[in-house]
């Protein structure tokens, strides 16, 4: 009897201190081996990724386990400036606190573009304005996608879309193709230097060779300020130079006046009276000539500037200068767009506590001010964060989402695993004390 007592003894004890082991020690979590590292950057705000999550924004200070053979990669992005991102090898120490410091190179809005043209001498424009003659290189253009067209009389009109890189220059040659089965005209005037035109398209200055004319009727203007228009119409023959000698009449009391606009910049579209005009150039002004005596309704326009509108007061055989300089227009769009991206994707949207969809997805109608964005997936830490929005800004936002975890010493099989052993502990106590008796 004794001898079954002592083993009920020996064998309660030992499921008591199996119990004692089993049961997680939170002390346990806090003898990790940690290091720190001091992520700050230039602009602050930053976002940091540590290892692909999110780890807060700079300046911060990020635990890791110093022990990690793979060490850590960190990433710092933010909008308007290229991600920045590097590999430690090594871990700081325990205790230890290594700072990491980046300074973020911004991205660069606009771009340039190099226009060439074999031969050269052709009217390019961009996006349908902004004419000049190449060879020219267009400085601040907006990255993204562009229209470029160009132009020369006796040549096929020679139309490309080109992509625009941020701080970079793009090289565009055009290779112009020559009219098959054509003509030539030969256009000269007295005095020269006049403005001339073919079927209402800019051939250039007199004295000049047009070439590659389809055969037929032509109509040839040639003007020049203080002048009344020169027009003839010319019939050209393939394979053959038709002549033009342009004449001059001065202007008479009954003749019409001249309009000489200028803009700054340069490449704008001008309408008189609601009719297209022509573009100014560099160094050389528009020439409307011909207009008749009295108030006329000018319109000047070209893209990112504002509209100049005018009336101007023409007088019969006299010049009407118009100097236009143009002030850069606000962005016309009161709203902006936002792109949210996360990984894990499928995360829900809210936009000021409105679900607005999942990501990723590209929001068009965020109206410009101060909003409050939220992200949330089940299995997740919910972000939020404030944004300020501008008419017509693209705002990109990729976020890693941190998984929910548990404190330390709290786990979930932690509380069940200790009642089970108290329990077992109790149910043989029992059995030891009703066997006994």
């Amino acid at each position: 009897m004794m001898w079954e007592q002592q083993r009920w003894q020996k064998f309660l004890l030992l499921s008591l201190l199996a119990g004692i082991l089993l049961v997680p020690a939170p002390a346990l979590s806090q003898q990790v081996p940690m290091g720190y590292f001091e992520v700050t950057s230039s602009p602050q705000g930053a976002d940091v990724l540590v290892d692909g999550l999110f780890a807060g924004e700079t300046p911060v200070i990020v635990p890791v386990r110093s022990l990690n053979p793979n060490g850590s990669t960190i990433k710092i992005m933010t909008q308007g400036f290229l991600t920045w991102e590097q590999q430690y090898t090594q871990n700081p120490l325990n205790g230890e606190i290594i700072p990491v410091h980046a300074a973020l190179v911004p991205i660069s809005p606009v771009g340039s573009l190099k226009v060439s043209s074999q031969p050269s001498g052709a009217l390019v424009t961009i996006n349908n304005g902004n004419g000049q003659m190449t060879p020219w290189t267009y400085q601040g253009l907006p990255t993204g996608t562009h229209l470029v067209s160009l132009f020369l009389m006796g040549f096929d009109p020679f139309i490309r879309t080109v992509e625009i890189q941020p701080g970079q220059t793009t090289d565009l040659v055009a290779n112009m193709s020559p009219r098959t089965g054509s003509g030539r005209l030969q256009i000269s005037s007295e005095p020269g230097g006049a403005r001339t035109y073919v079927d209402g398209v800019y051939a250039g200055i007199t004295n000049l060779v047009v070439g590659h004319i389809t055969p037929g009727l032509h109509e040839v203007r040639v003007v020049r300020t203080g002048f009344e228009d020169f027009v003839e119409w010319v019939s050209v023959q393939n394979d053959s130079t038709s002549k033009v000698q342009a004449s001059f009449k001065p202007v008479s009391e009954t003749s019409g006046g001249f309009v000489v606009v200028t803009s700054d910049p340069p490449g704008a579209s001008v309408f008189l009276d609601g009719v297209f005009s022509g573009m100014t150039e560099t160094g050389r002004p528009l020439e409307i000539t011909n207009v008749t005596p009295g108030s006329h309704q000018i319109y000047v326009s070209s893209k990112n500037y504002e509209d100049y509108e005018a009336v101007v007061v023409v007088a019969s055989g006299s010049i009407t200068p118009v100097s236009v300089s143009m002030n850069p227009s606000p962005m016309p769009q009161a709203c902006a767009m936002l792109i949210l991206t996360s990984d894990p994707s499928g995360a829900d949207i809210t936009i000021d506590g409105i679900l607005q969809g999942k990501t990723p997805a590209t929001i068009e109608t965020v109206c410009s001010g101060t909003h409050t964005y939220a992200l949330s997936l089940p299995g997740y830490q919910e972000y939020r964060a404030p944004v300020n929005l501008i008419p017509g800004q693209v705002f990109q936002v990729h976020t890693a989402m941190t998984t929910v975890t548990e404190p330390a010493g709290t786990s979930r099989q932690e509380t069940p695993l200790s009642i089970l052993v108290l329990l077992c502990g109790i149910i043989m106590s029992v059995a030891f004390f009703a066997r006994k008796r």
